[in-house]
């Protein structure tokens, strides 16, 4: 089999050319520096490609920045690895525009909200590419999460993820 006929194989293997849009509650408008100050939780099951799929907890924990914006700090605990701890900081810079920085990127992360749901997009080392899509739920204390990291256009894992706020 020749080289673009078996990268086109592995990008049906992997099911790079589909999309999900989560259901979410239309009536509400998400704000991340809201939704996430103080804690949650979530779980979820990552796919790695060519691998059997994981499951992922994350303890997360808000706390708002002097002047605005919020520090998140998770623990993440993939399959059976030993948790690890990560860290988001978030700032508002226009409406329904925010920006911040992960411990896990390569650059800065950007944050658009439309309505109950909002994207988030960065790069991470080796250059990989992450997209998250949240979605609000009507009880306005549940947050779907689909993530798909994406290198080369196609997709090399996927996770979904329900998160809860806690308090």
């Amino acid at each position: 089999m020749g080289r673009v006929p078996a990268l086109a194989c592995l990008g049906l293997l992997l099911g790079s050319c589909t999309s999900v849009r989560l259901p979410a509650d239309g009536r509400v408008q998400f704000d991340p520096i809201a939704y996430f100050a103080g804690l949650s939780h979530g779980t979820g099951s990552l796919r790695i490609a060519l691998s059997a799929p994981q499951r992922v907890l994350v303890e997360s924990v808000g706390t708002p920045l002097p002047g605005g914006g919020l520090r998140l700090r998770q623990s993440v605990q993939q399959g059976e690895k030993a948790p690890r701890t990560r860290e988001w900081r978030i700032v508002r810079v226009g409406p329904n525009r925010y920006s911040g920085t992960l411990t896990d990127a390569a650059g800065p992360v950007t944050i658009t909200a439309a309505g109950p749901r909002a994207v988030i997009r960065y790069r991470m080392p080796g250059g990989m590419e992450v997209r998250q899509q949240l979605a609000l739920q009507a009880d306005r204390r549940t947050l779907l999460n689909h993530m798909t990291v994406t290198k080369w256009g196609l997709r090399v894992a996927r996770l979904d993820e329900t998160i809860r706020k806690l308090d």
